[in-house]
């Protein structure tokens, strides 16, 4: 994610989880593909197994140093990262893994807008996927203090998906390689692919090394990316509303930890929500969070992709309930509200204060769009779902 819009969003409303692990962590350290030996050849694919969370994020099961955790699975960052087990509720600890070397002279400190974690870095044994992809003596953030923003999360830690620069950048490892990369050169293809829909009997699922194309109808369209954003970032995306095109166009981030959430230009938005009567709310330090009231009815919207466009149903585009959020008009109760899940970004010319600097693509995408990640080239490929 780029946790800007996961701390925003998760102050929408008090976060109250459980957390159960099925899998123990002797079934999720098998090794069925051994990634720990430079020699290994390429052999097959690895599945790995997604849970949609109600904060719209999805998670997965791996385990560290054979120790169970969840991670949160983001396309908007490199960084993998885990919560020692001194915090409570998480489970990761170094004292009972065999495999686990602590290396003190180095440390790493990651801000947000509204939190940050720091610790040391630590090597150890991954393992992930229901194909038990292992990856020995990789080096990962080790989480000792984190701000009470992100302390009671249900996940214990990140895995992230994107480029190797913004992993370097974040954990200072100037010659390690993000999860990613230690993955997919010994995979049949270097990509991989996202299964996300939410609704139907399948669970969401990544597959490294390769595409289901039963998955997904018609032809695959293709966005290039530019490895210089350091994230899945397309540029120039447009949108329509309707028959109506709109003329200015943003660089955006596709981020399965994005939240529910997409971000336009404020032309955009106006266009919109011109039929709705939006309010202003403020969440953290932006004064710009369009809230509506809950029985607006929204229309699709299309954003214009490289070679293709992809289309998100209007009945995707309202978000949570909006009960306790700041709002422009103080007269007007937030009983009845929601958030909106278009969401301006930049400076909204009317507005004072700031408002979120990234733009974002988030859950709503990954809902309606089968979503093909190559590293190599690098581009963004989809399609709707079958």
């Amino acid at each position: 994610m780029r946790l800007t819009q996961f701390l925003l969003f998760t102050l929408q409303s008090y976060i109250v989880s459980t957390r159960v692990l099925s899998k123990k962590a002797s079934r999720l350290t098998g090794d069925s593909l051994s990634l720990g030996s430079p020699a290994l050849a390429p052999t097959a694919t690895v599945v790995v197994p997604l849970k949609q969370t109600e904060y719209h994020w999805v998670t997965t099961e791996a385990a560290i140093g054979g120790q169970p955790v969840v991670l949160l699975v983001d396309t908007g960052s490199s960084s993998f990262w885990v919560t020692a087990s001194s915090t409570p509720g998480h489970s990761y600890d170094t004292n009972v893994s065999s495999t686990a070397h602590l290396l003190y002279n180095k440390t790493f400190h990651q801000s947000f807008p509204h939190a940050s974690v720091s610790g040391i870095i630590v090597k150890d044994t991954v393992s992930v996927g229901s194909e038990y992809a292992i990856v020995r003596d990789f080096e990962f953030g080790f989480v000792d203090q984190k701000s009470a923003a992100i302390a009671d999360q249900p996940f214990d830690g990140f895995i992230g998906l994107g480029f190797p620069q913004t992993h370097q950048e974040e954990l200072s490892l100037a010659s390690n390689p993000s999860l990613t990369e230690a993955l997919l050169p010994r995979l049949p293809s270097p990509v991989f692919s996202a299964y996300l829909k939410n609704s139907g009997p399948n669970p969401p699922y990544l597959k490294f090394g390769g595409i289901d194309d039963a998955k997904y109808t018609g032809p695959l369209a293709k966005v290039f990316i530019s490895r210089s954003t350091n994230r899945w970032t397309a540029s120039n995306v447009g949108f329509s509303i309707g028959n109506q095109t709109m003329e200015e166009t943003a660089d955006l981030v596709f981020d399965t930890g994005g939240d529910n959430y997409i971000s336009a230009p404020y032309s955009v938005i106006a266009e919109y929500y011109k039929d709705i009567a939006i309010q202003w709310g403020s969440m953290g330090s932006s004064n710009c969070t369009v809230i509506l009231p809950c029985d607006s009815k929204l229309p699709d919207l299309e954003m214009h992709l490289g070679s293709g466009t992809a289309k998100v149903r209007g009945e995707l585009m309202k978000g949570k309930t909006a009960s306790g959020t700041g709002s422009s008009n103080p007269a007007i109760s937030s009983s009845g509200l929601c958030f909106g899940v278009l969401q301006p970004f930049g400076d909204p010319p009317e507005l004072l204060g700031n408002c979120q600097k990234l733009g974002l693509v988030g859950a709503p995408f990954f809902y309606e769009q089968y979503t093909v990640f190559n590293i190599d080239e690098p581009s963004l490929s989809y399609a709707p779902y079958a």
